[in-house]
């Protein structure tokens, strides 16, 4: 997502021919049991206990977490806040305008960078293939230095970069699925080497302690033939988290346990994605869901997060004021995630939870089953 996004975040046209699903995978394709304590064959492990909630609320501003911090019930029970870097072009790509309204936060921060200018803030575009042609060669290097400067400048060089989400998307200006969800694009190939140059590039800052963010979204969402997504895992030494974007209205169930299988499972209504993952240490996958996720990371020795979750209204195909997803989300959190978890408290065909002085979604049941998972005890 995007923080302008329009009202559909997921529109239920972005996967190829919903309503005229292929065949269904075969049953029984694979539910990973492993957790975030388990040893690992990557680089590096895990680490052993979730690392963190955080919020995006849309206002470029501490204020409204630490008021959800206050809620539940101490100040370190948040860990941290997700911005967005303007789009528009690469003089704000470089130079974002939000940094003062953080400083001083007591919260580390997730910034989603963009991977090229989109002519306006929002990261829902059409793709500028020079500009994508220009990164992937190395050209825009000196821009991702220089916003590296600013951040460690202002404090943030220990900061989650969260570089080119979404990227399975076609709605994403450095989408590799083509626009109309049938297959790749003709740029697929230069999201790698742009992830790469990126990386490299803001790393190489005095100062920078970045931790990058591998982050498609789930599979039961968006999914084009020939985009397995490990052809654009740009290499365990460029990334240090990986993470998929999980709402309850991705895919195309109706019921509640439904969404929640989809979004397990990464297939749409239970039986359809356009890829199917390589198997992970044996183990098969019918879709690039969080059974996969926690598999991949855990492989690769990888923070494991979500850098966006939240409920959607029945309006947008989503479960409301659902407390099956709340809850099985939140077990979900504490099996798995290693990483960042960003609860999207913003609202348009998402929901907010019901924070008093904050926020209000109409989602008591919901916020309620939140608010026992993640406050802080004793």
């Amino acid at each position: 997502m995007s923080p302008s996004a329009p009202l559909t975040p997921f529109p239920v046209d972005s996967s190829p021919s919903l309503n005229n699903f292929p065949a269904p995978f075969p049953t029984g394709s694979g539910t990973f049991t492993g957790s975030a304590a388990a040893s690992s064959a990557g680089s590096g492990a895990p680490e052993a206990a979730a690392l963190g909630l955080g919020f995006y609320d849309g206002t470029s501003s501490p204020a409204g977490v630490e008021a959800a911090a206050s809620w539940l019930g101490s100040a370190t029970s948040v860990k941290y806040a997700q911005d967005f870097i303007d789009a528009t072009d690469w003089s704000h790509i470089d130079d974002p305008w939000q940094l003062s309204n953080w400083a001083g936060s007591p919260f580390t921060m997730v910034w989603g960078v963009p991977m090229l200018p989109c002519g306006a803030p929002a990261t829902q575009c059409a793709t500028n293939v020079a500009d994508y042609s220009l990164v992937a060669a190395g050209g825009a290097d000196g821009y991702y230095q220089t916003l590296a400067q600013k951040l460690v400048a202002a404090g943030f060089g220990s900061s989650y970069i969260r570089l080119g989400w979404e990227f399975n998307a076609d709605w994403m200006g450095w989408g590799v699925c083509n626009a109309a969800g049938t297959g790749l694009s003709s740029w697929a190939g230069d999201f790698v080497p742009a992830f790469q140059h990126i990386v490299t590039s803001m790393r190489g800052v005095a100062g920078a302690s970045f931790k990058f963010i591998w982050n498609p979204i789930d599979s039961s969402n968006a999914s084009c033939p020939g985009a397995g997504l490990e052809s654009f895992y740009p290499g365990d030494s460029y990334v240090d988290a990986v993470a998929l974007d999980a709402y309850d209205g991705i895919g195309a169930a109706t019921t509640d346990a439904g969404r929640w299988s989809d979004l397990r499972s990464g297939v749409n209504a239970g039986g359809w994605t356009a890829v199917t993952p390589a198997a992970i240490s044996g183990q098969a996958f019918a879709g690039y869901g969080l059974d996969w996720l926690a598999a991949f990371g855990q492989a690769h020795g990888k923070q494991v997060g979500l850098p966006e979750w939240g409920l959607e209204s029945a309006g947008q195909g989503g479960g409301g004021d659902d407390t099956y997803f709340m809850t099985q989300m939140a077990a979900w959190i504490k099996e798995y995630a290693s990483g960042p978890v960003i609860f999207w408290n913003y609202g348009g065909g998402t929901l907010a939870l019901d924070i008093p002085n904050y926020t209000s979604g109409g989602t008591p049941n919901a916020t309620a089953v939140f608010k026992a998972a993640f406050a802080a005890s004793g």
